[in-house]
């Protein structure tokens, strides 16, 4: 087995059916190139390449063959390569596209497999032209780039400016883009499900510069996104504090426990499945000060109680599937499967995830988990979060 092939689709299946010609010009940012075909195909596309002989002097033969796991392509032959590339592919793109490659593209010039294999994408299937040079040489390629964008299907990806240079975007940005042309925007596999995920820690305003919150990491949510995508499903995320969703998830970014619900039930009207494993905050300030509080006196916060976020969104979806998680602290086994299941039957969920921190806090690598579903029965889950997530999606995505 090709060794890529262990790559397709380890991070999702976004791309997947896709077939894509990344063509490669002599810009030092080819060193990247390499990486963006490997993010191609985690996200499940068939890459092929095509590049310049003066590129060779940039980035090696083999190292273009080792990350597609096919022959590179310099010289047009019998075999008509340009020809048999566009019937083939759904998309070229030129990481990094020169100066000289870019004017030549704009004039309609073929004089190499780049250029020539541009001429028979451009405003027939979509062509991405992400350029790659020092500043003063963008700035006299100005009006070639400006006629391009002109062009129907022709995507110019802009260069970030850096040391007088403007680089290549990084890779993430590019596979973004053309996630964004090629699907229509985030999506998962055909016959994947639509999931929605609730991450992170919500804050509760004291004043305008301090909050009260919680130590939550955001770990859970990242790797739930991160698996339903590898398992082809098309999902959002709502996070607040912690970590950030992988990339190529679509995300919102909210801070208090009423942005996540207003947001929740917003995005929420297109999901099948909401799993809530946000550490949405219980108790609220009963007033939040205009301002900034003076630090030089003691001062009294009452707080009240808060909103229950999962129980409005069962309110307003009640034919959804809704998983819910929740954290205790120091009690036993019993105790907690007890709790799950009363809260399992209050806010009327599908499924509930119960953990007690003692065992593992916030931030942690690993985690001891129970998993309760409607009719009373338990799984428990031990291991590295991640592992623990995969094993829950596959339960409760179905």
């Amino acid at each position: 087995m090709d060794p890529t092939e262990s790559l397709r689709c380890s991070k999702s299946k976004i791309l997947e059916g896709k077939r894509i010609v990344v063509g490669v010009t002599s810009s030092i940012g080819a060193i990247e190139t390499p990486k963006l075909i490997r993010e191609f195909i985690r996200h499940g596309a068939e890459v092929y390449t095509v590049a310049t002989e003066e590129s060779k002097g940039i980035v090696g033969e083999y190292a273009l063959e080792f990350a597609s796991g096919r022959k590179v392509c310099y010289n047009i032959t019998g075999l008509v390569e340009h020809v048999t590339l566009y019937n083939l592919c759904d998309a070229m793109i030129i990481y990094p596209t020169t100066a000289n490659t870019l004017s030549k593209i704009s004039l309609g010039i073929g004089d190499n497999i780049v250029n020539t294999t541009a001429m028979m994408f451009m405003e027939n299937k979509p062509l991405f032209i992400v350029p790659g040079m020092h500043r003063n040489m963008l700035q006299n390629v100005r009006e070639h780039i400006e006629r391009l964008k002109r062009k129907r299907l022709v995507y110019i990806i802009p260069p970030r400016m850096e040391e007088g240079k403007a680089k290549v975007p990084p890779v993430k940005d590019v596979v973004l883009k053309v996630m964004e042309v090629l699907r229509g925007g985030y999506r998962g596999g055909e016959g994947g499900k639509r999931v929605l995920i609730l991450s992170g820690g919500t804050a509760e305003f004291i004043d305008k510069v301090r909050v009260i919150t919680n130590l939550s990491s955001g770990k859970t949510g990242y790797y739930l996104a991160e698996t339903a995508c590898r398992k082809g499903h098309h999902v959002e995320v709502i996070y607040a504090l912690g970590m950030e969703p992988p990339y190529y998830v679509k995300s919102y970014k909210v801070i208090t426990s009423r942005e996540m619900l207003n947001k929740a039930l917003e995005v929420g009207r297109d999901a099948d499945v909401i799993i809530s494993c946000a550490a949405i905050s219980d108790f609220v300030p009963e007033v939040s000060f205009n301002g900034k509080i003076r630090s030089d006196r003691d001062i009294t916060i009452k707080l009240k109680r808060n909103v229950k976020v999962i129980k409005e969104l069962r309110k307003a979806f009640p034919e959804k599937t809704i998983v819910g998680f929740k954290a205790e602290y120091g009690v036993s086994r019993e105790e907690l499967v007890e709790i799950g299941k009363e809260k399992l039957k209050e806010y009327d969920l599908d499924y509930i995830v119960v953990n007690d921190l003692a065992r593992h806090y916030f931030g942690d690598d690993y985690n001891e988990v129970i998993l309760i579903d409607r009719e009373g029965t338990l799984k428990e889950f031990k291991g590295r979060k991640s592992e623990i997530m995969e094993r829950i999606i596959k339960e409760v995505v179905k």
